[in-house]
């Protein structure tokens, strides 16, 4: 189960030559519903990875599968739950929105501030984790990382 490639898209905000990635997920759930699968350890658990809470605030998780084996570290930088939510993943910043119209769910994810030569190294990663919890949202097989990577020449 793959879904569309994330769009990349010039960085308006910054003055070097840098690119955002751009992905939206429609789900046919509640925003709560979304936005605990994303937020709650119990579920990020399920599709994600472990998650533990480090000493200065921020929290650490340890994925499942993927790019990345290790633990990653990531800050939250704002929250306005269930709507939007800004972090910081290794650094990195990440931007997630939420919107609900009548039955459907918009998830809007945007990873900021790339090189261009990095969005193919990148760009597969964020795909393969929203596909994830498409998968756990429809309570279907998740995807394994090893069918991600030959998507970088698409970014």
């Amino acid at each position: 189960m793959m879904s569309m490639l994330g769009e990349v898209r010039p960085e308006h905000d910054s003055s070097d030559d840098l690119v955002l990635l751009h992905y939206l997920r429609s789900f046919r759930q509640p925003v709560l519903a979304v936005w605990s699968a994303t937020t709650e350890r119990a579920q990020l658990a399920e599709w994600l990875g472990t998650v533990a809470d480090e000493d200065d605030g921020a929290l650490t998780i340890t994925p499942l599968d993927g790019p990345v084996a290790g633990p990653v570290v990531v800050r939250v930088e704002y929250c306005l739950a269930p709507h939007e939510l800004v972090v910081r993943i290794d650094g990195c910043a990440l931007e997630v929105r939420m919107t609900q119209v009548g039955v459907v769910t918009t998830v809007e994810l945007i990873r900021r501030h790339l090189c261009p030569a990095d969005a193919g190294a990148v760009g597969p990663r964020w795909q393969y984790l929203l596909d994830r919890l498409t998968a756990h949202l429809a309570q279907q097989p998740l995807p394994r990382w090893a069918d991600y990577p030959k998507l970088a020449d698409e970014y």
